[in-house]
């Protein structure tokens, strides 16, 4: 393992900064819009889309989110930014990734559509902290061919669920023609008690406010996941960004009151987006 380059921590101080800077309040109330490149070693965008107002929703809100990945020129350590999560790979090897990822978690609010969920005990934004583990399998003679598999591990940080997340996925690039590519993901998301009684439970509190029924959620898989993403490349430079997520919940997140009775398992993640790349 080759050793960190002062030049690659600078770039991830500059991407920190990025995020945050383009971070509003209130400005997404959901997971990123699924827009990340990362089949290009350098490149930087915003997305525009919709996401459910909150995990389970049936309403939706638009919103603006980041995505890019910065690599070191002839290294293989990067940078990811999908949405409000960030990844960063501290291995300089052919195929094999590991390093930390830190997420802001956005939670569930009085400013939601449904007016029943709105009553419920709000749940504040939290900071989830881990680390993933994956392969990256590159085609050298086209490296717009690329297969992607990671395990993501989040904790929460900002002690707001106290519990965690497991979130499997696998990602393949492929060029259409010179002018576009084709990204197609698919994961699955485990979910510890602490998030599911969190995010999906009705305790006795909220159900005499609500007139929901009392829901204890447990732990297990909470949603398996589906995202093609298209891109068109307008130059060398700039690029256009399309891609959308179909989330099923699953288990008891199917189940919960939130979203059986007031929202859906069946969940749209999509946006449109700009990018540059050097």
């Amino acid at each position: 393992m080759k050793k960190i380059h002062l030049k690659f921590l600078f770039m991830v101080t500059l991407a920190l900064l990025t995020v945050l800077s383009t971070f509003q309040p209130g400005a997404v109330r959901a997971e990123s819009m699924n827009l990340a490149i990362d089949n290009m070693p350098r490149i930087f965008g915003l997305g525009l889309g919709m996401v459910p107002d909150y995990e389970g929703s049936d309403d939706y809100m638009f919103g603006v989110a980041p995505f890019a990945r910065f690599q070191l020129k002839g290294h293989q350590q990067y940078l990811l930014i999908k949405g409000y999560e960030l990844q960063i790979n501290l291995i300089d090897h052919p195929w094999f990734r590991l390093g930390p990822s830190v997420k802001y978690h956005f939670g569930r609010d009085h400013h939601v559509d449904d007016s029943v969920v709105k009553k419920m005990k709000k749940i504040d934004d939290t900071v989830e902290a881990g680390g993933f583990v994956g392969v990256e399998f590159i085609d050298h003679q086209n490296p717009r061919k690329r297969f992607i598999a990671d395990v993501d591990f989040l904790t929460d940080a900002g002690n707001e669920y106290g519990g965690y997340t497991i979130t499997a996925s696998t990602r393949a690039w492929y060029p259409l023609s010179k002018m576009f590519d084709f990204g197609l993901g698919v994961g699955l998301c485990y979910a510890s008690d602490n998030y599911m009684s969190t995010y999906f439970g009705v305790s006795k509190h909220n159900s005499a406010k609500t007139g929901l029924p009392v829901f204890d959620a447990d732990s297990g898989v909470k949603d398996i996941r589906v995202n093609p993403v298209f891109v068109m490349h307008l130059n060398m430079n700039w690029h256009v960004a399309a891609g959308v997520q179909y989330r099923r919940l699953v288990s008891d997140a199917d189940d919960s009151p939130v979203v059986d009775k007031r929202g859906s398992s069946n969940q749209w993640i999509g946006g449109l987006g700009l990018a540059y790349s050097w």
